[in-house]
C-alpha cells in the first residue's frame, strides 16, 4: 500500500510506503551517526542506542514480520520517490491503537513542508493497516520542531508529562498529542497540491 500526493508543476510527489530492506542502512546510519545535540533535543539516550548490527538484525525482524503480528512497524517517507525519513509506529495492538514517531534523516528536506503532509498520510496508512481506534504521538515538550508540526496540522494537545517515549528515551518531559483520522484528513484535503490515495 502506497498513500500519495499529486504532484503540479512546482510541487514533489509525496508518498509513504512500508519499509524496504533497502531503507534499512539509512535508518541505521541515521542512529548511528547522530550527534549528541541531535539526541538530546529529541529526548534519546546515547546509551540505550544498539550498535549498528543489532539495529540492523531489528530492522531486519520488523521487515520480515506480518503486519497483523506486528509491534513495530517503519513508514518510508519519500519525495520524488526518494526516501527522506520514516515514521515508526510502536507498541502497535492490532485492531486498537499505536504510538507514532517521526524523523527526516535527510536534514536537506527539514524546513520544506513536507513534514505535516507526510506525517498525515502515515496516520491514514497506519488506521487502516493495522485497524486502529486511535493514536498518540508524544515528542519531546523542548522539541519545537515536531511540536509545532502537530499543532499546525491541528493536532490536539492532551497532557504533558515526564516520561520515557521508547525504549532508547530518556525521561524528559513529553507531551501527549491525540491524533484522530479525521484531522489528518482535514488537513491533507485543505493543502495544495490536493492528496489523493492510490
Amino acid at each position: 500500500m502506497e498513500v500519495m500526493s499529486k504532484q503540479t508543476a512546482t510541487e514533489p510527489i509525496l508518498s509513504v510506503r512500508r519499509i524496504q530492506l533497502e531503507d534499512i542502512p539509512p535508518i541505521v546510519n541515521y542512529w548511528t551517526s547522530a550527534s549528541d545535540a541531535h539526541l538530546e533535543r529529541m529526548g534519546s539516550d546515547k546509551t540505550k542506542l544498539p550498535n549498528a548490527t543489532q539495529f540492523q538484525t531489528d530492522l531486519q525482524h520488523i521487515y520480515d514480520t506480518p503486519d497483523q503480528e506486528a509491534k513495530t512497524f517503519y513508514s518510508i517517507w519519500l519525495v520524488n520517490n526518494q526516501a527522506i525519513g520514516f515514521s515508526s509506529l510502536k507498541n502497535i495492538a492490532y485492531g486498537e491503537s499505536g504510538e507514532m514517531h517521526l524523523h527526516i534523516w535527510n536534514g536537506d528536506f527539514r524546513g520544506k513542508g513536507y513534514g505535516p503532509r507526510l506525517f498525515c498520510l502515515s496516520v491514514l496508512d497506519f488506521y487502516k493497516r493495522f485497524k486502529l481506534k486511535k493514536l498518540k504521538c508524544e515528542p519531546r515538550a523542548s522539541n519545537p520542531l515536531p511540536n509545532r508540526m502537530l499543532q499546525k496540522i491541528g493536532f490536539p494537545l492532551i497532557d504533558s508529562f515526564v516520561g520515557a517515549s521508547s525504549e532508547i528515551s530518556l525521561v524528559v518531559e513529553l507531551n501527549r498529542y491525540d491524533l484522530p483520522i479525521g484531522i489528518a484528513e482535514r488537513y491533507l484535503a485543505n493543502v495544495r497540491p490536493p492528496v489523493i490515495q492510490e
